[in-house]
């Protein structure tokens, strides 16, 4: 059995990571502008952040933002600055702070031996807290069609953290009848190959940045990527066309990484023998322990999102819902940081591992799943 995780910010956010851009961006704004700049690349730095600071919700998806920020360059300095150069002032000042930002969230994701041991247990069962047609679906797949393959764990992160790395631990780990690989970072980590930009050039709003091989090298998130000479595109690619099972945790599948969307989407349509598994999460979940019905339309309405976002045709979904679990709130990888310090952990305090996180509503939602 090939389980691929795909794992994004809100995996951070789930184990108490202050990882979400609205918190990088309190931060940003409240930074003093550099000293290595001249004035007129301050200015540009302070235009970058007025912009934030008056468009804040908006700047909430940060890197789509980003690329809309570009149509105001090319004006302000252009008898002093060069396109270049004036895209390398904004670009280094932003990259170097959020690079700041997460290294001290970074320190953090060191966690408890109870809870490494819960995340290995849950990592091999993903399927445990789906409803029960569901499960029994996946364990009669994992039976009867997926026994011809080796049992592996892969993950690819979208995450600039190593927390992945400090829950797993020495890499290649079998654990559970299961061999568990090192992550791939398709976004690289923040003191290494850290990756910020767009999809496409089509989300770079000026028309002459498009034009700079410079400038789609640094914004595009697939041409900065081989600039640093990794081939992360056919590597997660090929993940993505061996698995069997994909869990998509964390994820809000922006728009800014739409082409590995479409890739699992793609896959959904060629392999009738791919599952998917939606980990969705939301902070107000009604109680729908009478009421399964409006769970059910809840979790068509995250699978049909899932799909457009993928590309997928109306006509098409019809086919590839059925092999789509939505599970909300889930108490899978039900973990946090260990924000001990050290002398608490020598003096032996008790350490977070795992803790109850879900709210009574939620429990309701996993005895309507496992019913009868």
């Amino acid at each position: 059995m090939k389980i691929l995780y795909l794992i994004g910010n809100g995996f951070d956010l789930h184990v108490g990571l202050k990882t979400a851009y609205p918190d990088f961006l309190k931060y940003y704004l409240a930074q003093p502008l550099p000293t290595d700049v001249d004035d007129v690349g301050q200015r540009y730095i302070t235009r970058l952040k007025a912009d934030i600071q008056d468009n804040i919700d908006l700047w909430s998806d940060l890197e789509l933002q980003y690329g809309k920020h570009m149509s105001k360059l090319g004006g302000m300095g252009k008898a002093v600055h060069t396109l270049q150069e004036e895209l390398d002032i904004i670009n280094d000042d932003l990259r170097e702070k959020l690079s700041a930002y997460i290294a001290e969230e970074d320190k953090r994701s060191f966690f408890a031996e109870n809870a490494k041991k819960t995340f290995l247990d849950d990592v091999v069962k993903p399927y445990t807290h789906l409803r029960d047609y569901e499960r029994t679906e996946i364990q009669n797949r994992k039976t009867n069609n997926w026994q011809s393959t080796a049992n592996v764990v892969d993950f690819i992160t979208f995450n600039y953290t190593r927390t992945l790395e400090h829950l797993i631990g020495e890499t290649p780990l079998t654990s559970n009848g299961f061999e568990i690989h090192e992550p791939i970072h398709v976004h690289g980590y923040h003191n290494q190959r850290m990756i910020l930009g767009v999809n496409d050039v089509s989300q770079i709003a000026n028309d002459e940045l498009k034009k700079l091989t410079y400038a789609t090298d640094t914004l595009v998130k697939s041409d900065n990527n081989h600039s640093y000479g990794v081939s992360h595109t056919n590597s997660c690619g090929n993940l993505i066309s061996n698995a069997q099972l994909i869990c998509c945790y964390g994820l809000s599948f922006g728009e800014t990484d739409r082409m590995w969307w479409k890739k699992v989407c793609e896959e959904l349509k060629r392999r009738g023998d791919l599952y998917i598994i939606l980990f969705a999460y939301e902070p107000k979940m009604p109680d729908y322990a009478n009421n399964g019905h409006k769970l059910e339309n809840k979790m068509r309405q995250k699978r049909d999102e899932f799909l457009t976002k993928g590309g997928v045709s109306d006509p098409e979904k019809i086919n590839l819902a059925s092999r789509i679990f939505v599970t909300f709130n889930d108490p899978c990888f039900n973990i946090q940081v260990d924000d001990r310090s050290p002398m608490e952990q020598l003096m032996g305090k008790s350490a977070p591992g795992t803790v109850e996180r879900f709210t009574e509503d939620a429990e309701a939602i996993r005895k309507l799943r496992t019913s009868k």
